[in-house]
């Protein structure tokens, strides 16, 4: 008997292979089996039975068993990396706050939270000033209004951290 459609069609297994095939092959109905020609080449394809589809479909399923295997290898790598630069970043952390103590024993005047401020206000400077945008056009243009609120806004923080500042200055010295 030979193979049809109908039949391919009442085969889940064998009916997913031949929608896969479809995408690259013209499927025709022959006395003999289904004839399979490649549409970019001159090639042909002949299937007498289900087996050969569901063959096609146990190799393809092989190929996603590895290739998820290989990503979940690669997931486990990735994992391990973030770990380690946690700990780096930690780390790095812990030696920039010795690193401050040992300026502010030494007569230095900044803590943690004046440097972290000092490396955003950069950071932000850096990014959204109007001289250092990338870009033409309408996206210039936004960033420079972000650039003025954020500034605003550093600016405000400035002067109330001054005047703090300058009020613990005074009350020391008049002590």
């Amino acid at each position: 008997m030979a193979l049809s459609l109908r039949d391919v069609q009442r085969d889940p297994i064998a009916n997913r292979a031949l929608n896969e095939l479809m995408h690259q092959y013209t499927v025709a109905e022959e006395k003999s089996g289904l004839l399979l020609i490649r549409k970019a080449a001159d090639m042909k394809l002949f299937l007498y039975d289900l087996d050969d589809l569901r063959q096609l479909d146990f190799v393809r399923n092989q190929q996603m068993v590895r290739e998820i295997e290989r990503l979940r290898v690669r997931s486990s790598t990735i994992d391990q990396q973030r770990e380690s630069w946690k700990v780096r970043a930690l780390m790095a952390e812990a030696q920039l706050l010795e690193a401050t103590a040992k300026a502010s024993n030494n007569g230095g005047c900044q803590n943690v939270s004046d440097l972290r401020y000092a490396s955003l206000k950069r950071y932000l400077a850096k990014r959204f000033h109007p001289d250092y945008a990338p870009g033409q056009g309408i996206e210039k243009i936004i960033r420079n209004e972000i650039f003025k609120e954020i500034w605003h806004e550093i600016e405000r923080l400035d002067r109330g951290v001054s005047a703090t500042r300058f009020a613990t200055a005074q009350s020391s010295t008049a002590a």
